[in-house]
Protein backbone atom coordinates (compact mmCIF):
# COMPACT_ATOMS: atom_id res chain seq x y z
CA UNK A 1 0.00 0.00 0.00
CA UNK A 2 2.83 2.40 0.81
CA UNK A 3 4.39 2.01 -2.69
CA UNK A 4 0.96 2.31 -4.21
CA UNK A 5 0.32 5.93 -2.28
CA UNK A 6 3.67 7.17 -3.20
CA UNK A 7 2.48 6.75 -7.26
CA UNK A 8 -1.04 8.27 -6.45
CA UNK A 9 -1.41 12.21 -7.90
CA UNK A 10 -2.68 14.03 -4.66
CA UNK A 11 -3.76 16.48 -7.02
CA UNK A 12 -7.00 14.81 -7.95
CA UNK A 13 -7.00 11.92 -5.57
CA UNK A 14 -8.18 11.11 -1.94
CA UNK A 15 -9.54 14.30 -0.57
CA UNK A 16 -9.15 16.26 -3.63
CA UNK A 17 -11.00 13.77 -5.54
CA UNK A 18 -13.82 14.84 -8.19
CA UNK A 19 -16.64 12.86 -7.65
CA UNK A 20 -18.36 13.77 -11.44
CA UNK A 21 -14.60 13.30 -13.09
CA UNK A 22 -14.33 10.02 -11.57
CA UNK A 23 -17.87 8.80 -12.52
CA UNK A 24 -17.19 10.19 -16.41
CA UNK A 25 -13.66 8.27 -16.64
CA UNK A 26 -15.06 5.05 -14.84
CA UNK A 27 -17.96 5.74 -17.84
CA UNK A 28 -16.29 6.09 -20.40
CA UNK A 29 -13.69 3.13 -19.29
CA UNK A 30 -16.49 0.61 -19.47
CA UNK A 31 -17.76 1.38 -22.76
CA UNK A 32 -14.32 1.25 -24.23
CA UNK A 33 -13.44 -2.02 -22.73
CA UNK A 34 -16.27 -3.70 -23.73
CA UNK A 35 -16.54 -2.51 -27.05
CA UNK A 36 -12.79 -3.99 -26.85
CA UNK A 37 -14.33 -6.99 -25.31
CA UNK A 38 -16.64 -8.19 -28.39
CA UNK A 39 -13.27 -8.54 -30.70
CA UNK A 40 -11.57 -10.55 -27.17
CA UNK A 41 -13.54 -10.89 -23.90
CA UNK A 42 -10.27 -11.22 -22.04
CA UNK A 43 -8.80 -8.43 -23.39
CA UNK A 44 -11.50 -6.43 -22.53
CA UNK A 45 -11.50 -7.39 -18.33
CA UNK A 46 -7.64 -6.51 -18.40
CA UNK A 47 -8.51 -3.12 -20.48
CA UNK A 48 -11.32 -2.35 -17.60
CA UNK A 49 -8.72 -3.58 -14.47
CA UNK A 50 -5.89 -1.04 -16.00
CA UNK A 51 -8.39 1.44 -17.10
CA UNK A 52 -9.74 1.66 -12.82
CA UNK A 53 -6.09 1.50 -11.61
CA UNK A 54 -5.41 4.21 -13.71
CA UNK A 55 -8.58 6.41 -12.47
CA UNK A 56 -7.65 5.18 -9.02
CA UNK A 57 -4.09 6.06 -9.06
CA UNK A 58 -4.13 9.47 -11.29
CA UNK A 59 -7.70 10.59 -10.58
CA UNK A 60 -8.58 10.29 -14.18
CA UNK A 61 -8.38 8.39 -17.56
CA UNK A 62 -8.78 10.39 -20.09
CA UNK A 63 -6.57 14.06 -20.70
CA UNK A 64 -8.03 16.98 -20.55
CA UNK A 65 -11.07 15.68 -17.78
CA UNK A 66 -12.01 18.09 -15.81
CA UNK A 67 -12.55 20.79 -19.15
CA UNK A 68 -14.93 18.48 -20.67
CA UNK A 69 -16.77 17.79 -17.18
CA UNK A 70 -16.75 21.56 -16.34
CA UNK A 71 -18.36 22.11 -20.35
CA UNK A 72 -20.65 19.40 -20.86
CA UNK A 73 -22.27 18.68 -17.06
CA UNK A 74 -25.00 20.98 -16.32
CA UNK A 75 -24.92 23.29 -12.77
CA UNK A 76 -27.41 21.30 -11.51
CA UNK A 77 -25.93 17.89 -12.06
CA UNK A 78 -22.83 18.94 -10.26
CA UNK A 79 -24.84 19.84 -7.46
CA UNK A 80 -26.01 16.84 -6.42
CA UNK A 81 -22.57 15.88 -5.61
CA UNK A 82 -22.18 18.76 -3.40
CA UNK A 83 -24.96 17.65 -1.20
CA UNK A 84 -23.24 15.23 1.16
CA UNK A 85 -23.28 16.85 4.65
CA UNK A 86 -20.37 16.87 7.10
CA UNK A 87 -21.02 14.31 10.01
CA UNK A 88 -21.97 16.55 13.12
CA UNK A 89 -19.65 17.43 15.44
CA UNK A 90 -20.33 16.89 19.32
CA UNK A 91 -19.17 20.98 19.95
CA UNK A 92 -20.31 23.97 19.46
CA UNK A 93 -17.08 26.08 18.09
CA UNK A 94 -17.63 29.36 19.04
CA UNK A 95 -19.22 27.92 22.32
CA UNK A 96 -16.29 26.26 22.75
CA UNK A 97 -13.91 28.41 22.70
CA UNK A 98 -15.20 31.21 24.29
CA UNK A 99 -16.58 29.47 27.94
CA UNK A 100 -12.90 28.26 27.85
CA UNK A 101 -11.22 31.57 27.77
CA UNK A 102 -9.46 31.43 24.35
CA UNK A 103 -11.93 34.00 22.11
CA UNK A 104 -13.75 37.00 23.93
CA UNK A 105 -15.86 39.85 22.51
CA UNK A 106 -13.40 42.56 20.78
CA UNK A 107 -15.30 45.72 19.60
CA UNK A 108 -17.43 44.79 17.38
CA UNK A 109 -16.05 40.57 16.72
CA UNK A 110 -14.85 37.63 18.88
CA UNK A 111 -10.81 38.55 19.22
CA UNK A 112 -8.48 35.98 20.51
CA UNK A 113 -7.61 36.64 24.84
CA UNK A 114 -3.95 38.22 25.06
CA UNK A 115 -3.41 35.27 27.33
CA UNK A 116 -3.96 32.80 24.78
CA UNK A 117 -2.58 34.75 21.86
CA UNK A 118 0.55 35.00 23.72
CA UNK A 119 0.50 30.83 24.89
CA UNK A 120 -0.21 29.99 21.11
CA UNK A 121 3.16 32.49 19.66
CA UNK A 122 5.31 30.86 22.23
CA UNK A 123 4.00 27.42 21.47
CA UNK A 124 4.49 28.50 17.42
CA UNK A 125 8.15 29.58 18.49
CA UNK A 126 9.16 26.37 20.28
CA UNK A 127 8.17 24.23 17.23
CA UNK A 128 10.10 26.19 15.57
CA UNK A 129 12.76 26.53 17.59
CA UNK A 130 12.76 22.58 18.37
CA UNK A 131 13.48 21.59 13.99
CA UNK A 132 15.85 24.57 13.61
CA UNK A 133 18.74 22.55 11.46
CA UNK A 134 17.23 19.69 11.37
CA UNK A 135 16.42 17.66 7.59
CA UNK A 136 13.21 17.65 5.96
CA UNK A 137 13.09 13.78 6.90
CA UNK A 138 13.91 14.70 11.09
CA UNK A 139 11.31 17.55 11.10
CA UNK A 140 8.70 15.03 9.09
CA UNK A 141 9.39 12.39 11.47
CA UNK A 142 9.24 14.74 14.62
CA UNK A 143 6.09 16.20 13.64
CA UNK A 144 4.78 12.52 13.01
CA UNK A 145 5.44 11.22 16.51
CA UNK A 146 4.22 14.49 17.65
CA UNK A 147 0.59 14.39 15.94
CA UNK A 148 0.56 10.88 16.77
CA UNK A 149 0.74 11.90 20.84
CA UNK A 150 -1.94 14.72 19.91
CA UNK A 151 -4.15 12.79 18.33
CA UNK A 152 -3.41 9.25 20.45
CA UNK A 153 -2.37 7.59 17.59
CA UNK A 154 0.26 4.82 16.86
CA UNK A 155 3.20 7.28 15.70
CA UNK A 156 4.67 3.88 14.02
CA UNK A 157 1.75 4.16 11.09
CA UNK A 158 1.40 7.78 11.03
CA UNK A 159 3.75 9.71 8.13
CA UNK A 160 4.08 13.43 7.59
CA UNK A 161 4.60 13.93 3.69
CA UNK A 162 4.44 17.35 1.73
CA UNK A 163 3.03 17.46 -1.72
CA UNK A 164 3.95 21.14 -2.83
CA UNK A 165 3.16 23.67 -0.19
CA UNK A 166 0.71 21.12 1.53
CA UNK A 167 1.37 18.73 4.56
CA UNK A 168 -0.52 16.08 4.40
CA UNK A 169 -0.69 13.30 7.45
CA UNK A 170 -0.90 9.64 6.40
CA UNK A 171 -1.96 6.71 8.89
CA UNK A 172 -1.27 3.32 7.73
CA UNK A 173 -1.18 4.58 3.95
CA UNK A 174 -4.78 6.11 4.53
CA UNK A 175 -4.97 9.94 4.16
CA UNK A 176 -6.28 11.47 7.66
CA UNK A 177 -5.21 15.18 6.96
CA UNK A 178 -4.32 17.50 5.06
CA UNK A 179 -2.64 21.55 5.65
CA UNK A 180 -2.65 24.19 3.52
CA UNK A 181 1.00 24.41 4.41
CA UNK A 182 3.69 23.88 6.85
CA UNK A 183 2.53 26.86 8.68
CA UNK A 184 -0.85 26.03 8.80
CA UNK A 185 0.00 22.66 10.06
CA UNK A 186 2.33 24.14 12.87
CA UNK A 187 -0.40 26.36 13.86
CA UNK A 188 -2.65 23.92 14.69
CA UNK A 189 -0.02 21.48 16.31
CA UNK A 190 1.07 24.33 18.98
CA UNK A 191 -2.92 25.04 19.85
CA UNK A 192 -3.75 21.26 20.13
CA UNK A 193 -0.64 21.48 22.71
CA UNK A 194 -1.69 24.27 24.21
CA UNK A 195 -6.13 23.87 23.72
CA UNK A 196 -4.40 20.66 26.11
CA UNK A 197 -4.65 22.93 28.92
CA UNK A 198 -7.70 25.17 28.00
CA UNK A 199 -10.51 23.07 27.18
CA UNK A 200 -12.22 20.58 29.68
CA UNK A 201 -11.53 17.07 28.31
CA UNK A 202 -10.08 18.02 24.97
CA UNK A 203 -8.67 14.60 24.48
CA UNK A 204 -12.46 13.61 25.01
CA UNK A 205 -13.26 15.46 22.28
CA UNK A 206 -13.76 13.79 19.09
CA UNK A 207 -10.79 14.05 16.41
CA UNK A 208 -12.99 15.58 14.17
CA UNK A 209 -14.45 18.42 16.57
CA UNK A 210 -10.93 19.00 17.62
CA UNK A 211 -10.02 19.32 14.18
CA UNK A 212 -12.60 22.13 13.61
CA UNK A 213 -11.90 23.74 16.58
CA UNK A 214 -8.04 24.28 15.68
CA UNK A 215 -8.82 25.29 11.96
CA UNK A 216 -11.40 27.49 13.27
CA UNK A 217 -8.89 29.34 15.52
CA UNK A 218 -6.35 30.10 12.60
CA UNK A 219 -8.95 32.89 11.63
CA UNK A 220 -7.90 34.17 14.51
CA UNK A 221 -4.60 34.51 13.23
CA UNK A 222 -2.57 38.18 13.00
CA UNK A 223 1.01 37.02 12.20
CA UNK A 224 2.35 34.22 10.37
CA UNK A 225 3.98 31.59 11.86
CA UNK A 226 7.01 31.19 9.41
CA UNK A 227 7.98 34.19 8.94
CA UNK A 228 6.01 36.43 11.93
CA UNK A 229 4.65 38.55 8.70
CA UNK A 230 1.23 39.98 9.36
CA UNK A 231 -2.13 37.98 7.79
CA UNK A 232 -4.76 38.70 5.43
CA UNK A 233 -8.22 37.07 5.00
CA UNK A 234 -10.13 37.68 1.83
CA UNK A 235 -12.80 36.14 -0.10
CA UNK A 236 -12.12 34.18 -3.26
CA UNK A 237 -12.84 32.22 -5.82
CA UNK A 238 -11.58 28.88 -6.53
CA UNK A 239 -11.57 27.33 -9.71
CA UNK A 240 -11.34 23.15 -8.67
CA UNK A 241 -11.30 20.50 -10.97
CA UNK A 242 -14.97 21.58 -12.46
CA UNK A 243 -16.71 23.63 -10.02
CA UNK A 244 -16.05 27.11 -8.70
CA UNK A 245 -15.96 27.75 -4.69
CA UNK A 246 -16.42 30.44 -3.01
CA UNK A 247 -13.81 30.10 -0.09
CA UNK A 248 -12.21 32.33 3.20
CA UNK A 249 -9.06 32.39 2.11
CA UNK A 250 -5.95 33.29 5.32
CA UNK A 251 -2.46 34.13 3.80
CA UNK A 252 0.78 35.50 4.78
CA UNK A 253 1.35 39.12 3.18
CA UNK A 254 5.22 38.07 3.32
CA UNK A 255 5.95 34.59 2.58
CA UNK A 256 2.86 33.30 1.02
CA UNK A 257 1.87 30.83 2.77
CA UNK A 258 -1.64 29.73 2.98
CA UNK A 259 -3.23 29.43 6.36
CA UNK A 260 -6.99 28.72 6.14
CA UNK A 261 -8.95 27.93 3.00
CA UNK A 262 -12.69 27.11 4.27
CA UNK A 263 -16.10 27.14 1.86
CA UNK A 264 -18.26 30.13 2.30
CA UNK A 265 -21.49 31.06 2.01
CA UNK A 266 -21.20 34.59 -0.15
CA UNK A 267 -24.17 36.02 1.16
CA UNK A 268 -22.20 36.53 4.55
CA UNK A 269 -20.35 38.80 3.36
CA UNK A 270 -23.53 41.28 2.20
CA UNK A 271 -25.05 40.79 5.45
CA UNK A 272 -21.49 42.04 7.03
CA UNK A 273 -22.57 45.91 7.19
CA UNK A 274 -25.83 45.17 8.60
CA UNK A 275 -24.42 42.86 11.28
CA UNK A 276 -20.65 43.32 12.64
CA UNK A 277 -20.78 40.29 13.71
CA UNK A 278 -21.58 38.46 11.32
CA UNK A 279 -17.87 37.47 10.11
CA UNK A 280 -17.03 35.87 13.59
CA UNK A 281 -20.29 33.50 12.45
CA UNK A 282 -18.51 31.86 10.34
CA UNK A 283 -16.09 30.38 13.14
CA UNK A 284 -18.24 27.35 13.11
CA UNK A 285 -17.49 25.23 10.41
CA UNK A 286 -14.00 27.10 9.41
CA UNK A 287 -12.17 24.06 10.26
CA UNK A 288 -13.41 21.85 8.03
CA UNK A 289 -10.89 22.77 5.75
CA UNK A 290 -8.50 20.41 7.18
Amino acid sequence: MTLIHRYQNPEYTGENRCVPCTITNVAIAAVGSLALGVLSPPLGAVAFLVALGTIYLRGYLVPGTPTFTRRYFPDWLLAVFDKVEPAPTSVDVEETLVSAGVLEDGDDDLVLTPAFAAAWETRMDDIDAERTGLTDVDVERIDAVELAALTDLDADLLDIQRYGEAVVANLDSERIGRWESRAAFVADVAAARELDDWVPRWRAIPLAARSELLGALRLFLDRCPACDAPVDMEHEVVRSCCRDYDVIAVSCSGCGSRLLEADFDVSVLADANADPGTEAAAVDGAGAAN
